[in-house]
């Protein structure tokens, strides 16, 4: 289950508190790395997000459409879990990158609040996505657009923290993101603009 907190004002760990709630804290370099890693999610979030609408693939091959929507379904309940949700063990979240210096300016926590929907919608990626629970047969299962609504607030998301990054961190996301140019299309105008 989600472990989601309530205002983002809430967000503030030092080592103590880390602690207590059994959440790491990471170093400059960890984060460096984690920054790589994000990177592959946020490339595919966007690749998948321009091939979801694509008329062509969805007139070639409907199946193949379906699996890019699913697709994009996974990498927007990491990004959601990412931006918005409380790290729990070894989970790194936006809140890890708030120790970089210049992060908290560039990325300010007003900007990734939740909306009154985040709940709902990190509760259904979670348990009809991740998990195979009953709610798949026993719940209302939303139509896809209760989705597609959290795309372009992922995309302004994922531009924001990009240009949040300096140093290290910047370098690592970057070395991610060349890494995904080379065997995935080039993704170049974000999902707002589609």
């Amino acid at each position: 289950m989600l472990n989601c907190p309530g205002p983002c004002g809430e967000w503030g760990y030092t080592r103590a508190m880390a602690k207590e709630q059994f959440c790491r804290v990471f170093s400059h370099e960890e984060l460096a790395r984690a920054a790589e890693h994000i990177a592959f999610e946020i490339y595919h979030f966007r690749t998948y997000a321009a091939l979801k609408n694509d008329q062509n693939l969805r007139s070639i091959c409907p199946a193949a459409s379906q699996a890019v929507g699913y697709a994009l379904l996974l990498h927007l309940r990491v990004l959601i879990e990412f931006f918005f949700c409380e790290p729990q063990q070894d989970d790194c979240h936006v809140v890890h990158f708030r120790a970089l210096p210049d992060f908290t300016a560039a990325f300010p926590l007003n900007i990734h609040e939740r909306t009154e929907n985040t709940d709902e919608v990190a509760k259904y990626l979670n348990k009809l996505l991740a998990h195979f629970t009953a709610s798949r047969w026993e719940k209302h299962r939303p139509a896809w657009d209760f989705y597609d609504e959290y795309s372009p607030r992922i995309e302004s998301l994922a531009t924001r923290f990009e240009n949040a990054l300096r140093g290290e961190a910047k370098a690592g996301y970057d070395k991610g993101r060349r890494r995904w140019l080379h065997h995935s299309p080039k993704v170049t105008l974000p999902v707002s603009s589609r």
